[in-house]
């Protein structure tokens, strides 16, 4: 099948979490410190292919990757991915984490989100939850959040 999450499951890659329908692992290539994602083990590439049953795992699935990202040394797992990156992108990646001042402070906050479709930046086609941990001074203006993802669209407040 080819598939970069289905083999990551099958051989069990840096797998952090599991529960009946998901497993979860820290993202190579992180947006933010504690970056994750939330795979289904059953291949689909949709939030709308997921049964009612695996959605009744996939709230409580995310709750308890946050409650791990917030109890681990992020600082630590990044030192180690720069050890043995995937790839020099993926070095590149982990060592801007590294970078980062809140690296050792719990998240404030998160955005959960997925890119449903190739139009949304879709590149893996296997469904996959982002969890990015958000710290206060992480951007200049964090209003409009997820909606920053269409160029000067994100400030919908009047200034």
């Amino acid at each position: 099948m080819g598939c970069l999450f289905c083999k990551i499951y099958k051989e069990k890659i840096d797998i952090i979490f599991e529960n009946k329908y998901f497993y979860a692992q820290f993202d190579k290539f992180p947006a933010s410190p504690g970056h994750s994602e939330v795979i289904p083990k059953r291949h689909v590439a949709s939030l709308l292919d997921l049964s009612d049953e695996e959605w009744k795992f996939l709230k409580p699935a995310i709750r308890d990757v946050i409650k791990i990202i917030e109890k681990t040394d992020l600082k630590k797992l990044y030192e180690n991915f720069t050890r043995t990156p995937l790839n020099e992108k993926s070095r590149w990646f982990c060592d801007q984490m590294l970078k980062r001042p809140y690296i050792n402070r719990k998240p404030d906050g998160y955005n959960i989100g997925v890119n449903e479709g190739e139009a949304a930046g879709r590149t893996i086609h296997h469904l996959h939850i982002h969890i990015i941990p958000r710290y206060f001074g992480d951007v200049e203006n964090p209003v409009g959040g997820v909606r920053h993802v269409i160029p000067h669209m994100g400030n919908y407040k009047s200034e």
